[in-house]
């Protein structure tokens, strides 16, 4: 992973990679949350119920990490970077 992320312009502090690597996480979660939300419109009651408190939970941490994502990028939320 270091090796991918040193070619741009110089070497990511622990903090970038923190804030990037919430944001993907968010992504991630947004994505999933349509996708199940999709699914829940086809499936059974109890399976519609079931993914549509998935989605939930998932918005819900989606919104966590936007937060501590923006926390990262503001430099509230300071990382050590890990030693290799």
């Amino acid at each position: 992973m270091s090796d991918l992320i040193t070619g741009l312009d110089g070497p990511r502090t622990a903090q970038q990679e923190l804030f990037y690597g919430l944001e993907d996480a968010a992504a991630i979660i947004s994505w999933s949350v349509i996708e199940l939300t999709d699914m829940a419109s086809r499936p059974s009651d109890c399976q519609r119920a079931f993914l549509i408190k998935i989605c939930k939970m998932l918005e819900a941490e989606q919104d966590k990490l936007r937060s501590y994502a923006a926390e990262v990028k503001t430099g509230t939320i300071v990382r050590r970077a890990n030693p290799e």
